[in-house]
């Protein structure tokens, strides 16, 4: 907090009238040994209280000396009873008036702390429910466009005008499978990388269509958060069959045919 928040606050109110904790205090204190303004502020509350005080203090009704002297003159004297004199008595009764005009100002610089306090927290629960409000907001962004992705690939996958075929292991990669969806109308080519094992760095897989016992390039196997799920590959016209093989990251102009892993009919 610095020193304008700390004056418009009001707790050099309680500072002065005793309130404030003792974090407070030495906030207060802190600030007033570095900061003018603080100080200024500090000295101009304590004046406001006594002038307060002074200016609220109502002086007694000029028919109360009357009264008191009439009392004093019907009251029989007695030995050794002590005569208040008449300044003492007015002195009394300014002096109360005065301490309920100070009573009334700690009272009302007590509910300032109080409010000041009451919307300190209320600040810091908005603070918190929005940054919950922008982690919801986040997550149901994720969840909404996994939700799409999900969609889409389902759409794929269950077209009935797409053709499936299935890429099962070859040589040291029996058991590894994946499935193409291929749209021979569009020429578009997905891939579902069902088992494909994980690669060493630097390495990659790769699709190939064969047209004509020749291969064409038809697109690298994404890496990572992307590998199981299903792959938009290069669009293919014609084919015959589609194989898999391992290459150097980022594929290769030719197959490694020694490095084939998947393969399978049309």
């Amino acid at each position: 907090m610095n020193a304008e928040e700390l004056i418009r606050s009001g707790l050099l109110e309680a500072y002065v009238l005793g309130q404030a904790s003792p974090e407070e205090v030495r906030l207060v204190e802190s600030l007033r040994a570095s900061d003018a303004s603080v100080r200024a502020e500090l000295e101009a509350i304590e004046v406001m209280f006594e002038q307060h005080a002074t200016q609220q203090a109502v002086p007694p009704p000029p028919a109360l000396k009357a009264n008191i002297m009439q009392r004093i003159a019907q009251e029989p004297v007695r030995h050794g009873t002590p005569v208040v004199p008449i300044s003492t008595a007015k002195e009394s009764s300014f002096n109360w008036l005065a301490a309920a005009s100070v009573i009334g100002l700690l009272l009302s610089a007590s509910m300032n702390f109080l409010q000041y306090n009451e919307l300190r927290n209320v600040r810091g629960e908005l603070a918190r429910l929005e940054n919950d409000r922008s982690v919801l907001a986040e997550e149901l962004n994720v969840q909404r466009a996994s939700l799409q992705r999900t969609n889409e690939q389902l759409a794929v996958m269950t077209d009935p005008r797409r053709e499936s075929v299935l890429l099962n292991g070859v040589g040291n990669a029996i058991g590894s499978k994946a499935r193409i969806y291929w749209d021979k109308a569009s020429h578009q080519v997905h891939i579902d990388p069902l088992s494909l094992a994980a690669l060493p760095e630097g390495k990659q897989y790769q699709l190939w269509a064969l047209v004509d016992g020749k291969p064409v390039d038809a697109g690298v196997i994404a890496k990572g958060e992307n590998a199981d799920s299903l792959q938009v590959m290069k669009d293919v016209p014609v084919a015959q069959a589609f194989a898999v093989t391992i290459e150097q990251e980022g594929g290769s102009a030719t197959p490694t045919l020694e490095a084939m892993v998947l393969l399978g009919n049309v």
